[in-house]
């Protein structure tokens, strides 16, 4: 008989066996994964713990023309999570919220995002920073919390807050160019970015780069502007101050060099800073290239160079129709009521900026050469500085030129320009007859333009300066641009805007300005200080032309530019000896005669009291001030803190308070104007 242990041992030995190959499965199986190369779980192992990483280079700096920094980057961290790491949610979400300033359930959606990174601040402010250590979210080591990092990044920062920051523009999180010169420049600026892999660890964070590799980041170029960071400052400093004293809505500045096209200032107002996001469209905008408007009088002495280009001499007169005429049944006046003017010369034309003499002189020169020439300057296109942003502006097409046309833009009306293409037509003048493109950033990165091209004899532009120069003279509207000790060539102009609402030109708003330079120094340099929208008083005689002043003192004590003794003004007193005899010789006829000598503001009892003029309490009579144009009541009342108040337009026909009665400073003055 067979035993029981007998009958089952072949099934034990298939068992053993089977065990046995079982085992050997396993084993050659772990030995395989283990230690034979697997693709398919190497390409697993790289997806969980290895990944390719952007290395971003530091970007270039933005230099002025010294080397001074304008634009430049620091280190700064940033707060990243991997969500499936997070534990204790709800409590550190909570604290998160606080800490950073978001709200609990914006949080704590981004939170249920299932990537393995996700940035939670892009660069933390040291209050946050602190919030964060307040919170314990942060630890006094420095480790933070399962599933958050903190990641170095680089900050753009621009040390000088709104120096130049219309220049120079903005960037976003990432350190991409959005605005200006970190735009325009962008790709020399933010180098090359190289892909590098990086080995993770369990918390998503890297953890080892390739060194080699990284090695190959190429850091930005640095970008050098034209821009002297000093005399930036000094002018946008004028040029706020300016604004804020004429209730203007804007303005701009420019200061280029004549010879070689460098801008050496750009300024507009509202400024703003660079550092803080969020600022208004408006206040980012470089009106100085992106704005256009009419410039009116101030295109007067391009005028003067077509007509000196045709033969004609500013001894050549015409006549001013006893100011006013009609084209095609409109009619064209002088800016003001009283003007009245028969002979005029052409240099008298600029000096005393006649609207009537200009519309008839652009009628003589005719449409075909007045076109060419201001084409020629670069008006109708852009300028070659190559900014971003930066517009044409508009000259109707010569088929579209009747004769009102040629007329209206004969004395500035009827056609688009920049400041930028004023400025560069006054460069033209100052340095012989070339046009010059302007230049903003030097070196290598400066981009390519055209060679100086003569537009003009150097004899028309000796006779436009010349003409330009009699505007800061005796007579002139432009009195208050001169500066002492320096001889100043310039152009006033009050031009009208258009109403977007009637698509008629305002009465109430005015762009004023004044371009200009001083003439026998260098570097010879061209100054356009404009303000936009002045209340009140708002003739660029009265705005405009008191911060060309400013501007141009900043400019020559900044070049050290010697003054002229001969040009040092006398006293006072010599002056008023010497006003009648000023005038001998004049070939303009005004219809209304006015006093000559200047109105003295006088105290109240000040015979009797010995008072102070400087002291701003003391009451002061009101002089009488019918019957004075505009800008001869400004002139009366100049020297006081008044808020002067201006309605209408011609000779002033009522005033508040009348005449011999006290006004204290910050009182209000009313003039109403009417034509005669």
């Amino acid at each position: 008989m067979i035993s029981h242990t007998e009958r089952f041992k072949p099934r034990m030995k298939w068992v053993a066996l089977g065990a046995t190959f079982f085992g050997v499965v396993v084993l050659g199986r772990a030995f395989s994964i283990q230690v034979m190369t697997d693709p398919r779980l190497e390409r697993m192992a790289r997806r969980q713990f290895q990944s390719k990483v952007l290395m971003s280079p530091r970007r270039g700096s933005i230099l002025d023309r010294n080397g001074e920094a304008l634009a430049v980057n620091v280190e700064t961290n940033s707060l990243a999570a991997n969500p499936s790491k997070i534990r204790t949610r709800k409590n550190l979400v909570r604290l998160l919220a606080r800490a950073l300033d978001i709200s609990y359930e914006k949080l704590q959606a981004r939170l249920k995002d299932k990537r393995e990174f996700l940035w939670l601040r892009r660069h933390l402010s040291e209050r946050e920073i602190n919030l964060l250590k307040k919170s314990q979210i942060i630890a006094a080591d420095g480790d933070l919390v399962e599933g958050l990092w903190l990641v170095r990044e680089s900050k753009r920062v621009y040390p000088h807050h709104e120096l130049a920051a219309h220049v120079l523009g903005t960037t976003n999180v990432d350190n991409e160019g959005l605005e200006g010169v970190e735009l325009w420049f962008n790709s020399r600026l933010k180098g090359k970015v190289v892909s590098v892999e990086t080995t993770r660890d369990a918390l998503g964070r890297p953890t080892f780069l390739d060194a080699a590799v990284a090695k190959s980041v190429k850091d930005g170029e640095n970008v050098h502007l034209t821009l002297d960071a000093s005399l930036q400052y000094s002018i946008q400093q004028e040029l706020k101050h300016s604004v804020a004293k004429t209730g203007s809505r804007s303005g701009s500045v420019i200061v280029m060099n004549a010879v070689n096209g460098e801008i050496v200032a750009m300024a507009n107002e509202p400024a703003y800073d660079p550092n803080i996001s969020g600022s208004p469209p408006a206040n980012r905008r470089n009106r100085a290239l992106t704005d256009g408007y009419e410039p009116g009088s101030t295109l007067k002495p391009v005028l003067l160079a077509a007509a000196l280009s045709n033969g004609m001499k500013l001894s050549d007169q015409i006549w001013g129709n006893q100011g006013s005429f009609q084209v095609q049944g409109k009619k064209i006046s002088e800016a003001e009521a009283h003007e009245k003017f028969e002979w005029v010369s052409l240099r008298k034309m600029i000096q005393v900026s006649s609207n009537v003499v200009s519309a008839k002189l652009a009628l003589k020169i005719g449409a075909d050469n007045y076109l060419k020439l201001l084409q020629s300057l670069g008006f109708g296109g852009k300028s070659g500085i190559g900014f971003p942003g930066e517009i044409s502006g508009r000259v109707p097409p010569r088929k579209a030129w009747q004769p009102l046309t040629l007329a209206n833009i004969g004395f500035g009306q009827g056609l688009l320009v920049t400041p930028m293409q004023m400025v560069r037509a006054y460069a033209s003048f100052l340095n012989g007859g070339w046009l010059v493109d302007p230049v903003l950033v030097s070196g290598e990165h400066a981009p390519q333009r055209q060679a100086p091209r003569r537009v003009f004899p150097a004899s028309v532009a000796e006779g436009v300066v010349g003409a330009l120069a009699s505007v800061t003279e005796q007579g002139g509207t432009g009195g208050k641009a001169i500066l002492d000790g320096y001889r100043v060539a310039g152009k006033t102009g009050t031009a009208q805007t258009v109403d977007p609402g009637t698509g008629r030109y305002s009465r109430s708003r005015y762009i004023s300005s004044f371009i200009g330079f001083a003439t026998g120094v260098d570097p010879k340099l061209v100054i356009y200080a404009a303000l936009d929208g002045p209340k009140g008083v708002y003739y660029a005689s009265e705005t405009a032309a008191p911060l060309f002043r400013n501007v141009l003192s900043a400019v020559v004590n900044r070049f050290s530019m010697p003054s002229d003794p001969a040009l040092v003004r006398r006293p006072e007193a010599e002056v008023r000896d010497s006003i009648a005899a000023s005038h001998q010789g004049d070939s303009i006829h005004s219809g209304q005669a006015h006093a000559e000598l200047p109105i003295v503001l006088q105290p109240v009892g000040a015979a009797d009291t010995g008072a102070q003029l400087e002291n701003s309490t003391i009451p002061w009579k009101m002089p009488a001030l019918i019957g004075l144009t505009a800008r001869e009541a400004l002139r009366a009342l100049q020297g006081r803190p008044y808020q002067i108040e201006i309605d209408g337009r011609g000779v002033v026909r009522a005033q508040h308070p009348e005449a011999g009665n006290t006004v204290a400073d910050q009182a209000t003055i009313r003039l109403s104007l009417s034509a005669q």
